[in-house]
């Protein structure tokens, strides 16, 4: 997986977490967890159609809560995008 296509997705999920959770997008970094930023279940079945839609992998929106971080997040959908 390239280092482009890893910021792309970063940035991406950046932009949704922080329309969704309306957590200040200083707050939303790789090492920031899911939990304390405000992710509400209706935000992960939101932010998992975005995901497919932009980058056509199939995500459960129950997966989001099984990570900690943003950045642990992004590495599992970097994952399914490698496969």
């Amino acid at each position: 997986m390239t280092a482009l296509i890893e910021t792309e997705l970063f940035q991406f999920l950046r932009a949704q977490v922080v329309q969704r959770s309306r957590a200040p997008a200083e707050r939303v970094t790789p090492d920031a967890k899911l939990s304390d930023l405000g992710m509400q279940s209706i935000d992960a079945v939101l932010l998992c159609g975005e995901i497919e839609d932009r980058f056509e992998v199939e995500i459960d929106p129950s997966e989001i809560f099984e990570h900690e971080t943003v950045g642990d997040f992004a590495q599992s959908v970097l994952g399914r995008l490698a496969a």
